[in-house]
């Protein structure tokens, strides 16, 4: 298959065969912090990433150049949570930070790496979008429904054997079990991710500034950017931006095009925007830390 290609020759990160999770669905809000470095030593920066590394509600680490060098994606229950990892990170790592920033992501929209294939899928996958309660309420999980998603937010390559023996349960009924979240819109989809600096593809983030923001320009600008073959990504923020996303392109040349074809067709509502360049990112899990199991 394609894919076992892509593995042969090292095109997949063989270590991160992730399921992709309507977080809101489990409770989550999807939270991201922004932070600029000021004059932070690299044995401060590495005691940075361990703390976020261990902390249960950092799902990934994003390092990269741009208007911040890190950024943080968080998986929290309630606002609490965020003030208390906020603080924390302040308390410990504050005299080396500056422009903080942090962002909920209302919507978050997820497409396939359409540039890597002859004949592009434009279908999406969309997480969010309702508050996290009332969609937690909706899915109604038990203890079961749980654990698998534990197992599979942690490898997604586990056989319906393995689940099921960790589970004590019958293959069979595993398979019900996942079938089943799979048509609850808690399980989105698998993936595996794909090493596309071998491919020698850059990992841009695009934060716009835009005006006359309304329902119809939102459809008009989610719609130019879905079909666009580099877009993998768009995101609807709380925040100081109106949207996100983000792009594979091959050089800057590519990104400049794209932007300059964002500009030629949505320049009445585009007031200005910031370009992130992704370096690293370090997936600490998933889904670090699920949220407690509803009593029933």
């Amino acid at each position: 298959s394609g894919l076992k290609t892509f593995a042969i020759f090292g095109y997949l990160k063989l270590t991160l065969y992730f399921t992709v999770l309507d977080t809101a669905k489990l409770g989550l809000i999807y939270c991201r912090m922004f932070f600029k470095y000021r004059k932070m030593p690299a044995e401060t920066e590495k005691e940075l990433l361990d703390f976020c590394s261990s902390h249960g509600n950092v799902a990934w680490v994003i390092l990269g150049e741009g208007r911040w060098d890190i950024v943080l994606v968080v998986l929290v229950e309630s606002i609490d949570k965020i003030e208390q990892l906020y603080d924390g990170l302040n308390n410990r790592f504050g005299l080396y930070f500056q422009n903080p920033h942090v962002s909920i992501a209302f919507r978050v929209h997820e497409f396939k790496h359409k540039y890597l294939f002859p004949k592009p899928d434009y279908k999406e996958l969309v997480l969010g979008g309702k508050p996290a309660a009332e969609s937690a309420a909706a899915a109604n999980l038990d203890e079961a429904d749980y654990e698998i998603i534990r197992l599979l937010s942690s490898d997604a390559r586990l056989s319906l054997v393995e689940i099921a023996k960790k589970l004590k349960a019958t293959p069979r009924m595993a398979s019900y079990r996942i079938k089943n979240l799979v048509s609850k819109g808690v399980i989105l989809a698998f993936r595996a991710r794909i090493n596309t600096n071998l491919l020698g593809y850059d990992y841009y983030k695009v934060f716009l500034t835009l005006q006359n923001f309304d329902e119809h320009t939102e459809s008009r600008v989610t719609a130019f950017l879905r079909y666009h073959p580099s877009v993998i990504y768009i995101t609807k923020p709380m925040g100081i931006h109106t949207l996100e996303f983000e792009a594979m392109v091959r050089n800057t040349n590519e990104l400049h095009e794209l932007m300059k074809q964002f500009k030629k067709e949505f320049g009445d509502v585009l007031l200005d925007y910031d370009i992130y360049f992704t370096a690293e990112v370090k997936a600490v899990g998933y889904l670090p830390k699920l949220p407690k199991i509803p009593q029933t």
